[in-house]
This record gives structure tokens, sequence and C-alpha cells, in this order.
């Protein structure tokens, strides 16, 4: 009977980060953003080859999201596990970094590679499933942080 009642909690959970007012405001930018039209259009008659293209941007931009979390869920089980074994050399580090960064918020450290900036020309390639399939990547950062953890965890 626990099965059932997990699956229940995990949907519930899910819809309710959905629902919620971090995530449901977007949904239209987020179809705009997979279809490459705008909100206009989209809320506008769609013809037959318009509904397709809609259909076949978001399963690219559905299969790529996909990919990202069972691949991260896959992968940090067993990094996880690694690390653990670490943990000591790992805290050590993040000290000496935490204590590194400190002396360059300051002033009293100049690291050239922190004062660089890139940029990515978004626009090349508007409306293309590729760019759909990629957009998973940064959805999915923003997405985790504002997961539950009813959603990210498993019983």
């Amino acid at each position: 009977m626990a099965e059932p009642l997990t699956f229940g909690v995990a949907f519930s959970a899910g819809l309710v980060s959905f629902l919620s007012p971090c995530v449901l405001p977007l949904f239209p930018s987020y179809v705009s953003f997979v279809t490459g039209m705008s909100v206009d259009r989209l809320s506008a008659e769609l013809q037959i080859a318009e509904r397709v293209r809609v259909l076949l941007h978001s399963l690219a931009f559905i299969a790529g999201f996909t990919i990202i979390f069972v691949s991260l869920g896959a992968s940090f089980s067993a990094a996880g596990q690694f690390l653990l074994d670490y943990r000591d050399w790992i805290r050590i580090a993040g000290g000496v970094l935490i204590a590194l960064f400190g002396l360059y918020i300051a002033g009293l450290l100049k690291w050239g590679v922190l004062d660089r900036t890139r940029q990515v020309d978004s626009s090349r390639g508007i409306g293309r499933s590729s760019r759909s399939w990629s957009g998973r990547r940064g959805f999915c950062s923003w997405w985790s942080a504002f997961s539950s953890p009813p959603t990210t965890t498993s019983s």
C-alpha cells in the first residue's frame, strides 16, 4: 500500500510546485521560447502545421528536461557515495576556497579568471528543435532551485 501513497504524494507535490507563484507565471514565456512564436501568435487560432511545430518543440524540450533530471539523479547517487569517503578533504578544500573568495571580494587578491565574462548569442536558431532541446539547461537549473523536497527525494 505504500507504493500508491508515495506516487500520490510525489504527484501532488509536483503539482503544487508547478502551480506555485515561482513557476506558473513562466508558462507562457516557456511556450513562447520553445516554439519561437510570440504569446499573441500562440493565443490565436493555429494551423495544423503550427500545432505540429509546437508539439515537436515541446517534445524536444521535454526530452532534454528528462535527460538532465535522470542523468543528475543517477550520477549524484554514485558521486554522493564517492564524496562521502573524502568528506574531510572536501571540507578543508571548501574552507580554503571560501577564504580565497573572501580575499578576492575584499580586493586583497587579484584573480583574473573571476573578472572574465562570456555571453552567448541566443538569438540564433530561434524556433529550432535544437534550441528547444538545449533550452532545458537553464530551465532545469532554475527549476531545481524551486523544487520542493518531496519532489526531489524518493522513499
